[in-house]
């Protein structure tokens, strides 16, 4: 017999930490500590039902892939400025390679 809680009443459980957390002034792992209640899954819980009641709101990432479209140019000229301040100019199509180099060495 599975003694693991029900999907529903699991997140109803977790619903109702969230909601005596934000009515209690503290922060969150104050919170967890009090109600021994383990962090990780208080944070996993926390983040899924505020993505829920902000869907409309488009969020900003500071990484990840951008869809770049190619233009067979020999003369034409990029640069790629990254969050750190870096630039990298004068990318073509012939160092593309060597730009890759570069951006694995700055992860």
């Amino acid at each position: 017999m599975d003694a693991s809680p029900q999907p529903e009443a699991l997140q109803e459980f977790w619903k109702q930490q969230v909601d005596a957390w934000k009515h209690s002034g503290l922060s969150g792992a104050k919170f967890c500590e009090a109600n021994q209640l383990v962090y990780h899954r208080f944070v996993y819980w926390r983040q899924k039902f505020s993505a829920g009641s902000t869907r409309s709101v488009p969020s900003v990432s500071s990484g990840g892939f951008v869809a770049v479209s190619y233009a067979n140019d020999d003369d034409a000229i990029l640069s790629v400025s990254l969050p750190n301040g870096l630039v990298i100019r004068g990318i073509r199509a012939g160092n593309i390679s060597v730009v890759r180099q570069l951006l694995d060495a700055f992860r």
